[in-house]
């Protein structure tokens, strides 16, 4: 897999990481969802079902709303009536609706209340209305219902008024019978076009007559003859039609395309709030939240937790873990080492321990130090267990507590404080002789420790003299392996001092806490100094997730050996 692609063991891990965080926001989700259920005042939604049916083409009773291009348009127009402002406002004063809270807002607040839902595939329509009261949603459903069927009839009948008025007019005047004779009963009438027709041509012959002739020629009265004919002959058949016409709208107007199926009936059970969707909805709606916490968190924590993060961000080779261990009463820090079987401490100390052999493959004798940003990320902790590590192959260890500010070697292997560095820069020869003032371990062979002694008012006087040099050299000449567990580096320069001597250290960095900006910072005074980065252990370790760096987490080493249980 290549980096830029999708570790999903990764993703997992921060999710296992931050997993108590999405469990709280899970949690809180909940209790809102909770809250909302008992607090959201209840909502009843009443519904009326109606049919709607095309009117038929071809008839006088095209709509007055307009003509439709398709049944598809027919039947949305009639939903968006369903909905329109003056049905609305109709309705909101039939009921007085003004009289409601949720309604003091007017027509808005009524249209939100209204919902119209088509039947698929049908010519039925769901006409819903939602209110606080149960009875107030049915009368809201049932009154818009009803008063869109009123006015659907009103509308078919206001039609057709101009028509039966010029119908049942005894005396038309000149625009009653353009109105007649611009129906379309009255224009699409073969018969009536074909007596057009003839009057047409009639009337062209009478003004080729009167033009040769005097109105008295027998051709001229004969002609002037057929055209009256032939215009009786038209008003005679355009009542005829008219008459078919009045007595088809007297029926027609009788009914009504638009209907009520089953009316609204009071709801028993509120539709809001849907409590188990709510919980539900909390619930997924929480943990939602928690991961993309818990990811921006991971976005935005700086500190180094894996050995790709030592890579990347600080591009420096990677000796090992050191496990977070707690440590029972009256136990010391390096119980671990002196245990018998596989203790996972023991182990990866053992794993530094081969790492930095390898590191001094040229000089395996080589002093080091170990070192660290800032105060509390494990290096004094490294330093006892990894100096135990290395006595136990047989090497003559000394482990040097160079920090002559806030000494702690001396507590952690129970030896006395009164003997130690600051002694060896004492007038007194016999204070200051090298080896007076170095201390064996009594559980662990071959280890010796030079505490820091009293603590000194000018610790980095004394480490910036040559004596310091001198008792460096006779360190080296009288013990296999020497070691420093040095202050850490920013607040103070004591560490820049030793590595004038001991210009190699072993970086530590609290897993988890380690800034990477603070271990830049410290890296780079470290560097100036010209003191080489053996390498980078990650200190107080906690397996979190499904990773253990990259190499896998193990809470014990059976899978190695089995075959020695057994």
């Amino acid at each position: 897999m290549n980096e830029e692609e999708l570790d999903i063991t990764a993703l997992m891990g921060v999710v296992f990481k931050r997993f108590w965080l999405i469990v709280a926001t899970a949690l809180l989700g909940l209790l809102v969802a909770i809250l909302v259920n008992v607090f959201m005042r209840p909502v009843y939604e009443a519904t009326v079902l109606m049919m709607i049916n095309q009117e038929n083409a071809g008839k006088i009773d095209d709509s007055s709303y307009g003509s439709f291009a398709s049944v598809e348009d027919y039947y949305r127009t009639q939903y968006q009536l369903l909905a329109s402002r003056s049905l609305l406002e109709s309705v909101y004063k039939q009921l007085n609706l003004d009289q409601y809270e949720e309604f003091a807002k007017g027509i808005i607040s009524l249209r939100k209340a209204i919902k119209i839902e088509p039947v698929t595939r049908s010519r039925l329509v769901n006409v819903k209305a939602r209110a606080y009261d149960a009875s107030l949603a049915t009368d809201i459903a049932n009154t818009l219902a009803n008063t869109f069927v009123q006015e659907n009839i009103s509308n078919r009948i206001s039609m057709g008024q101009d028509i039966i008025r010029a119908l049942e007019s005894t005396e038309m005047n000149a625009a009653d019978q353009e109105l007649l004779n611009s129906m379309p009963q009255v224009v699409n009438s073969d018969f009536i076009k074909s007596l057009k027709q003839q009057e047409a041509s009639l009337e062209r012959n009478l003004a080729q007559l009167t033009s040769k002739y005097t109105p008295q020629h027998p051709e001229v009265v004969s002609v002037r003859s057929q055209l009256s004919a032939t215009k009786a002959q038209i008003a005679l058949e355009t009542r005829r039609l008219v008459q078919s016409i009045k007595i088809e709208l007297s029926g027609q107007f009788s009914g009504n395309n638009i209907r009520v199926v089953d009316p609204a009936i009071v709801p028993k059970i509120p539709v809001l709030p849907r409590k188990l969707i709510n919980l539900i909805a909390g619930i997924f709606g929480g943990a939602l939240i928690g991961l993309l916490l818990a990811f921006l968190m991971e976005f935005l924590d700086q500190t180094i937790k894996t050995s790709e993060d030592l890579e990347k961000k600080l591009g420096l080779p990677f000796l090992g873990f050191v496990p977070h261990e707690k440590l029972k009463k009256k136990e010391s820090e390096y119980a671990s080492m002196l245990k018998e079987g596989n203790i996972l401490l023991a182990e990866n100390v053992r794993n530094v321990r081969t790492m930095l052999e390898f590191t001094l493959s040229d000089d395996r004798k080589a002093p080091f130090l170990v070192s660290s940003s800032m105060q509390g990320e494990g290096k004094s902790h490294l330093s006892a267990n990894l100096a135990v590590a290395l006595a136990q192959i047989g090497k003559k260890v000394l482990l040097i507590d160079g920090d002559l500010r806030r000494c702690r070697l001396h507590k952690v292997f129970k030896v006395s404080p009164e003997k130690g560095l600051s002694n060896i820069w004492d007038r007194d020869p016999a204070k200051a002789d090298y080896a007076a003032n170095v201390q064996p371990v009594a559980d662990v062979p071959n280890l010796f420790i030079m505490t820091a002694g009293q603590r000194p008012p000018n610790p980095a006087d004394l480490l910036n003299t040559p004596r310091l040099a001198d008792f460096i050299a006779w360190a080296q000449k009288n013990y296999d392996q020497v070691m420093v567990d040095c202050p850490a580096i920013l607040p103070v320069a004591d560490t820049m001092l030793w590595g004038k001597y001991i210009p190699r250290t072993i970086f530590v960095i609290k897993h988890g806490k380690t800034n990477v900006r603070s271990a830049k910072m410290a890296l780079d005074k470290l560097q100036k100094a010209g003191v080489k980065i053996l390498g980078v252990v990650l200190g107080h370790y906690k397996a979190q997730g499904l990773t253990y760096g990259k190499y896998g987490y193990y809470k014990n080493y059976s899978y190695y050996y089995s075959d020695e249980k057994k």
